[in-house]
């Protein structure tokens, strides 16, 4: 239990650092910022990935489920390179409408925790799903920029 309870506590802190770049990303429509965002995204899917071999797979998925694990930090380094990408490119219409299909589905990720491992939602909702509600709003207010 103290290896859940130790991950939860330092990827709900990462979880915020995290949130604000990406939503500072999104809002300034930065590549430097996603540019951050991607090697902490990486360093993040690390040291999630070192926490589950460690403390077992089985556990962790079952207490913590899908939005603080190694695959949501996967899907949030390769949005944040996708998003660098278009950002250095001048694509702003792509590059928001990534932002749209990401942030449903890292949102699909805390719907499906909220049902299947309840009280564990809150840590990741209330550290970084905020950030994905405002990234769905601003990729779908400026979805038609050129």
């Amino acid at each position: 239990m103290l290896g859940v309870t130790a991950y939860s506590v330092l990827m709900c802190i990462v979880n915020i650092l995290l949130g604000i770049l990406l939503t500072l990303g999104i809002i300034q429509q930065g590549k430097s910022v996603f540019g951050i965002s991607t090697v902490m995204a990486w360093l993040f899917f690390v040291i999630s990935l070192l926490f589950f071999l460690t403390g077992g797979f089985v556990e962790f998925f079952t207490k913590l489920g899908l939005s603080i694990s190694p695959i949501a930090y996967l899907v949030i380094a390769i949005y944040s390179m996708f998003e660098m990408k278009d950002l250095a490119s001048l694509n702003i219409r792509s590059a928001m409408r990534k932002g749209i299909l990401f942030s449903i589905i890292l949102i699909a990720f805390l719907v499906i925790d909220a049902l299947w491992v309840k009280n564990a939602v809150y840590i990741s909702s209330f550290s970084i799903g905020w950030s994905y509600v405002v990234t769905l709003i601003f990729g779908i207010k400026n979805r038609n920029l050129e």
